[in-house]
């Protein structure tokens, strides 16, 4: 190939002048150094790079300086010898009676009452492929208490125990259409008077909340002659049996008179043996079965008495998505809203048409390309989220509309707070309204400026907390209709759970004056998402900073879940870690007072839905717990259990056992005519004083009169010698 060069060319070498001077951050600084410096970009990798090492190096000297704090830090007592319920091998769920007395027992084939104490069985029902995974318990009566289960295949409960037997009520998972219905959660009020259940339709996977009242006035009728029948049929049976006693001890004194003679040997048979050994190893392998008192399975046998069952009463679907709606004018729009302007609407009213809707959402897409691709597309997000919904039952107050609240009443629910999750608002439906529909239209809108994540309410339900997605917690005394206060403990982390503890763990001031009861406060339990644990004022304190008891652990195995409090001792909490272990925590101090441990052979079911109860006012223990044992040809046999820690006998909490704790209830809110009955008797009381004090001033009246004389002396010869001066 040819190569043309130009002639004529000359290469003249660039000017010292026009060269730029050396930038002070050039690579080529000092040719002495040992590393040069790095162009760009290369140095801000550079320092990227030892931004992060350093910021490991820091986290590993905190570590190492805080392991020499642990290693000298005492270790709480460890409880590990408890010994094991018999009669519970395979209960897959355990609740407590309210006031401690009975245990109830989910087993794979049915539902058992067991005695608190003893763990001797009472009362079982029985049925197939009905495995219990879920007991709540609420005492309707002194003597009768509400059951509502849910076992592994969604389907809901009710039963009634009263007089040491259960009685099935009703199957809740009512079909809608010919379609089957799941239930995802079911609860009750305080007492059993409503019942809740969130349901979702299998054919068109719609999620709905059902609400049943449950007949009081007749179920107290029923429980009555169901007692009279009971004890007829105890009377019969002590009857039967002191006969029975009778004719056995005549038998013997027959037989004491008649001459021994020697017994005949018996040949054993192999056909009647083998049978026999095969039912007792039927027995012994058969522990789903609990064994009964027979008297009392036979008592409910002959009764089988079946209750009124509840009646549905509210209906609540979950909110639609926002659309368009057709083209309207607005003043159509505006004929469908509340025309007094007290109720919030859903906004679901509106007249944006779907041009404006999807003006705006590319609108959206244009400002923001850059970010979208990094947003959830709604199919996963559908696939995600499975719409729930998490209620509570409360008492009447003043956060209803005027009307809707019952008068004279305020020891029965009278409303339900519904939230569904995903949500930032809260629902608030009244249980008194009279109409044959059971969907009703919402009746108080509480908006909140963050996706709701967690709720709880007071034992009495004048208080409810709302924690948010942001970290912020919301306090409303409903009672009073005022707002207590808006905590933010941790905003890093979402809130997970709360809850509120006994007031009478909160600090009661002794004053003379006034002589009626004033309003108390009680302290409340948060815990966030990285399992730090505070514990706030919900009082005249509210605004103080919250008291951090726990905070995030460096370990992930140390993540706590919060169970439960002791019944008799509100101070402690039941708490597991994620590795499995059991502690009973000081809420107030936050420090582990004692370790519960299972054999090393067993584990617990599941650290974050352990099967747990409480027995006998938290006097008693019980923990599921989970083993195998290897046998022969590598086999292994199922050993789990059921064991029991007797809280009572531990010395480490004897100094909680013997404290003195005053019943204070969060409710109190004296009227006009009991404050004025308070003062009047006041008065009354001190009239004697009132005597003995008029008396007093009589005789200081003479000194008082001579005291006063001698001041206007003082004053009048003051003046005077001023006057000559």
């Amino acid at each position: 190939m040819p190569v043309y060069i130009r002639k004529n060319l000359s290469y003249t070498p660039p000017s010292i002048a026009r060269m730029s001077d050396e930038d002070d951050d050039d690579y080529l600084q000092d040719p002495d150094q040992m590393r040069d410096i790095l162009p760009q970009p290369y140095r801000m990798i550079n320092k990227v790079l030892d931004k992060l090492l350093e910021d490991v190096w820091d986290i590993l000297e905190s570590k190492e300086n805080k392991r020499p704090g642990e290693k000298r830090k005492p270790k709480p007592p460890k409880y590990d010898k408890p010994s094991k319920a018999p009669l519970l091998g395979q209960a897959t769920a355990l609740a407590s009676s309210p006031d401690g007395k009975y245990l109830f027992a989910g087993l794979p084939n049915g539902l058992v009452a067991l005695d608190a104490l003893n763990q001797q069985s009472l009362s079982q029902w029985e049925e197939d492929s009905a495995e219990i995974t879920s007991i709540l318990t609420y005492a309707f009566s002194p003597t009768a208490y509400v059951l509502v289960t849910l076992d592994d295949m969604a389907v809901a409960r009710l039963f009634l125990f009263t007089c040491d037997c259960l009685f099935f009520v009703k199957v809740m998972n009512d079909s809608e259409g010919g379609a089957k219905m799941l239930a995802s959660r079911c609860e009750a009020s305080l007492e059993g008077d409503y019942v809740g259940i969130v349901f979702e339709n299998t054919s068109t996977k719609e999620v709905t909340f059902e609400t049943h009242k449950v007949p009081r006035e007749a179920w107290v009728g029923e429980i009555e002659a169901v007692e009279a029948k009971i004890q007829k049929e105890k009377e019969q049976q002590e009857k039967e049996q002191k006969e029975r006693e009778e004719r056995e001890k005549e038998l013997n004194k027959t037989e004491e008179n008649t001459e021994e003679l020697p017994a005949p040997t018996e040949i054993a048979d192999p056909c009647t043996e083998e049978p026999a050994k095969e039912q007792d190893e039927t027995e012994k392998g058969d522990s789903s079965r609990a064994p009964t008192d027979p008297s009392a399975s036979m008592i409910a046998e002959k009764i089988a008495h079946k209750f009124t069952p509840p009646t549905l009463v509210l209906r609540v679907r979950p909110p639609v998505p926002y659309v368009a709606n057709p083209p309207s004018s607005a003043f159509s729009a505006t004929q469908k809203v509340d025309a007094t302007g007290a109720v919030l609407g859903m906004g679901q009213t509106h007249i944006m048409s779907a041009a404006h809707l999807e003006s705006r959402d590319a609108t959206f897409q244009h400002m923001h390309a850059g970010l979208v691709k990094y947003m959830t597309k709604d199919e996963d997000k559908k696939d995600e989220d499975v719409m729930t919904a998490t209620f509570h039952f409360m008492n009447p107050g003043r956060t209803l509309l005027t009307g809707l609240e019952p008068v004279g009443q305020t020891d029965r629910p009278s409303c339900v707070a519904l939230w569904w999750k995903g949500t930032n608002h809260l629902l608030q439906f009244s249980l008194l309204k009279v109409s044959k529909e059971v969907e009703h239209k919402v009746d108080v809108v509480w908006p909140f400026s963050s996706k709701i994540t967690c709720s709880a309410v007071s034992t009495c339900t004048s208080h409810i907390a709302v924690g948010l997605d942001n970290g912020n917690v919301t306090v409303w005394d409903r009672y009073m209709g005022l707002q207590r206060g808006v905590l933010n403990m941790n905003s890093k982390s979402t809130v997970q759970m709360l809850r509120f503890l006994d007031p009478a763990l909160y600090p009661s001031s002794s004053m003379d004056y006034p002589p009626y009861p004033q309003r108390t406060a009680t302290y409340m339990l948060a815990q966030y998402a990285d399992s730090s644990q505070y514990l706030c004022d919900i009082g005249q304190a509210t605004q103080d900073h919250p008291m951090s008891i726990s905070d995030r652990p460096d370990k992930d195995d140390d993540v706590e879940t919060l169970l439960e409090s002791v019944p008799d001792i509100p101070e402690l909490c039941l708490m597991v870690q994620k590795d499995g272990n059991l502690y009973l925590k000081d809420i107030q101090t936050g420090v582990e007072v004692c370790q519960l441990a299972l054999p090393n052979t067993h584990q617990i079911m599941s650290p974050w839905e352990p099967v747990v109860a409480f027995g006998g006012r938290g006097q008693l223990l019980f923990v599921k717990g989970s083993g195998e044992e290897a046998g022969e040809a590598e086999e292994s046999t199922d050993t789990s259990g059921v064991f029991v820690f007797t809280l009572r006998s531990y010395p480490t909490l004897d100094r909680y056992w013997n404290r003195l704790r005053t019943p204070t209830q969060l409710l109190v809110h004296p009227t006009i005519d009991t404050r004025l009955d308070a003062l009047m008797k006041e008065r009354l009381a001190q009239q004697a004083l009132r005597k003995q004090r008029l008396q007093m001033r009589w005789g200081m009246l003479r000194s008082d009169l001579a005291v006063i004389q001698n001041a206007k002396e003082v004053v009048a010869n003051t003046v005077t010698r001023q006057f000559l001066q």
